[in-house]
């Protein structure tokens, strides 16, 4: 698996937030309400991938020492897959949410619905920032760290 590259979450989120506000534009009356507590779930998410990242980076640093608890290498492997998921899904909704806010922001003032989903949007968006954050130090802690004195495999 490589590592994620930030171009393409960039791509991800450019892209969707370009369809998203097409979307707005052409049928902003027809969509639902942004839900209100969207943001508190991608923040949720991005709490415990820092919390996995500590405790996956701390494992990985210490199994050198003797009696150190080490961590099953599947453990490894599925954190990692589950931040390269999360920093996508991250960067999709980054694109969405800040297209939205990018739509309503305009229209607070003509429309009531507007200035709720403009909040809730921009928090959205926030929250999603700190999922792609999180998820990318997460990648980045699964890697095994390189052993003192083999020095770099070419």
């Amino acid at each position: 698996m490589t590592p994620t590259r930030p171009r393409t979450l960039l791509a991800l989120a450019a892209g969707f937030g370009l369809l998203t506000y097409l979307l707005a534009v052409a049928a902003y009356a027809d969509l639902p309400q942004l839900p209100a507590y969207a943001p508190v779930t991608m923040v949720l998410l991005a709490v415990a991938e820092l919390g996995m990242s500590r405790v996956i980076g701390d494992r990985l640093r210490a199994r050198r020492r003797p009696g150190a608890r080490v961590l099953h290498p599947m453990q490894i492997a599925r954190a990692a897959a589950l931040a390269k998921a999360s920093s996508t899904a991250g960067a999709l909704l980054l694109g969405v949410y800040s297209a939205l806010l990018a739509f309503t922001l305009p229209l607070r003032g003509e429309l009531v619905v507007a200035e709720r989903d403009c909040v809730v949007a921009g928090l959205s968006a926030l929250s999603c920032l700190a999922l792609v954050a999180a998820a990318l130090v997460l990648e980045r802690a699964c890697r095994v760290p390189e052993e003192p004195g083999l020095g770099s495999r070419t």
